[in-house]
């Protein structure tokens, strides 16, 4: 935030953009409607880099282990916490399933965790295979954490089988919640083209949309389907979802909104 300011930037806290609007023919064409300051700010460029929310588990006592022992990450930071120790992965995706691969060289054993009875629906073929022949990697169809217990720090779990309504404890220091994530993109106008998932469409993903075929330049990698407004983080289609992926994606983006402020002197 310093070095920020140190080049200039201008913060209005707190505040919240409500919608995005745009007129072509204005010299500054976005324009965003801002809860807070009572405003409309009107831009060349606009940045979305507004992220993502993290689906929770529906699990009592969740809300107190909130990075003491349930994380949304499986970095080499969380997972150096669970040598030795039973780890839980919940999810039946890609990111559930690297996470599981990923946390079991360290932990003594991976409980991964799935709702429905099978992984082939939401988890690609490749991985799919390679979690199941793991040795140390353990699937539990139709189950959900049901309660997270501890002192300071997660200590254990209690697991039902939503078939046999049957339950039991598992000792385990973290619970690795991979079970998707919304993009907090609510407040903008839908030709702002997004994935099926509702994540932000950039680059060559959205070069085939109106407003890109009357342009005589193609989007940048961090354009959307409105030239001159971008996304980068975890907003963005096909992000890694890491905050330092995120950054080096808002460095990008501004890269983009130079070329295209240039562009936009040369008309």
């Amino acid at each position: 935030q310093l070095q920020a300011f140190r080049f200039g930037a201008k913060f209005t806290t707190p505040s919240q953009a409500l919608s995005l609007g745009y007129s072509p023919d204005a010299e500054h064409p976005h324009f965003l409607h801002i809860e807070g300051c009572n405003a409309v700010l009107r831009a060349k460029a606009v940045i979305i880099a507004t992220g993502a929310d993290y689906r929770r588990l529906d699990a009592e006592g969740r809300e107190e282990f909130e990075g003491s022992g349930v994380y949304y990450a499986a970095t080499p930071l969380e997972a150096q916490l669970c040598g030795g120790s039973i780890a839980i992965v919940a999810g039946a995706g890609n990111s559930a399933g690297q996470a599981a691969m990923f946390v079991s060289e360290g932990a003594r054993k991976v409980l991964l965790i799935v709702r429905g009875d099978s992984l082939t629906k939401s988890m690609s073929s490749y991985l799919s295979h390679r979690v199941e022949t793991k040795e140390n990697i353990e699937i539990l169809y139709q189950t959900e954490i049901r309660r997270m217990i501890g002192r300071k720090k997660l200590e254990s779990v209690e697991l039902e089988n939503t078939g046999t309504a049957a339950r039991r404890t598992v000792q385990t220091p973290a619970v690795f919640s991979m079970i998707g994530a919304l993009p907090c993109i609510g407040w903008l106008p839908a030709e702002i083209e997004r994935d099926d998932k509702g994540f932000i469409l950039t680059g060559a993903r959205v070069a085939r949309s109106s407003a890109w075929q009357k342009m005589n330049r193609a989007p940048g990698p961090m354009e959307t389907s409105r030239p001159g407004v971008f996304a980068a983080g975890d907003v963005r289609s096909g992000s890694v979802k890491r905050c330092a992926a995120a950054v080096g994606e808002g460095g990008m983006a501004v890269a983009n909104v130079h070329r295209a402020l240039a562009e936009y002197r040369t008309r």
